[in-house]
């Protein structure tokens, strides 16, 4: 009977120790399922943030290329219309529109990069910005105002639009430094 005994004892512990392994296997898989949907999540997360990170820089490419391609467009139109303006011949109205739009265009380009950032992209393409919208207003002003100037008054707006042309290049070639920086990493692109 004592074998009776020390097989039922042997068989009652195998049956214990198998039901704790058996405990310990499912809580062992529970944790490796969690950690693994955790990496999983955190691996989600990771992807999304880098995908999110290389849209961002894409459209500021996109827009930045779009700001230059817009000054080449503005510069041109100014340089032929302010000429034009210098011999006394008023602007016609589709050339003061076009030179508006072109504005307009700068404007809204630059309005979608204070969206994406940096700041330092903000800052200087407002200022380009600004000179532009400025530069325009003066044409419109001397071309408003041209049949009835005086020699000395024509200089006047040459010397202004001229000026103010020049502060527009300099803020377009600042532009162009900030965003060559921050779209090749040189700066912080937060």
């Amino acid at each position: 009977m004592d074998q009776g005994w020390a097989g039922l004892l042997a068989g009652v512990a195998g049956l214990l120790g198998a039901l704790i392994g058996g405990l310990a296997a499912v809580r062992g898989a529970r944790i490796g399922a969690e950690t693994n949907a955790a990496a999983v999540r955190q691996q989600v997360q990771d992807g999304a943030l880098v995908a999110h990170q290389q849209w961002v820089r894409q459209e500021r490419q996109k827009a930045c290329l779009k700001v230059m391609d817009t000054y080449t467009a503005l510069n041109a139109q100014v340089v032929q219309r302010r000429d034009q303006l210098r011999g006394g011949t008023a602007l016609d109205d589709a050339s003061m529109d076009a030179i508006q739009q072109t504005v307009m265009d700068l404007v809204g380009t630059c309005s979608h990069l204070a969206l994406l950032g940096p700041t330092a992209i903000q800052i200087t393409g407002g200022v380009l910005r600004d000179k532009a919208v400025s530069l325009a207003d003066t044409m419109r002003i001397w071309n408003e105002d041209l049949p009835e100037q005086p020699e000395v008054e024509m200089n006047y707006w040459a010397q202004l639009l001229h000026e103010e042309g020049l502060e527009m290049k300099q803020a377009y070639q600042e532009f162009l430094r900030t965003s060559q920086s921050v779209l090749l990493g040189h700066a912080p692109s937060s």
